[in-house]
């Protein structure tokens, strides 16, 4: 029996880690779930042999400031509406 043993907790610590380094320097970026579900694809273009894993995506480059989606501004209510802190008195 062969058992094998992937270490999947850090993945989230380091795709953090990764997003907020590539901000800083002033790439965009996204997390994406479809390069798991499309990995065949993912595969071939970043020539990814069968026998590692993928465990997450993460689309980085720079943000095109005139691209029309990347001006939507959602309208939220106030976050003092929604939210209640407990414990946290001034």
């Amino acid at each position: 029996m062969r058992v094998v043993i992937r270490l999947t907790a850090p993945t989230g610590a380091m795709t953090y880690g990764l997003v907020l380094a590539a901000w800083s320097k002033g790439l965009g970026t996204v997390i994406n779930g479809q390069g798991i579900m499309q990995s065949p694809v993912v595969r071939e273009a970043a020539n990814i042999p069968e026998d590692q894993v993928i465990l997450t995506c993460v689309a980085l480059g720079w943000p095109d400031k005139e691209f029309v989606a990347n001006s939507v501004v959602s309208r939220r209510r106030p976050i003092e509406n929604v939210t209640r802190y407990l414990g946290f008195e001034e």
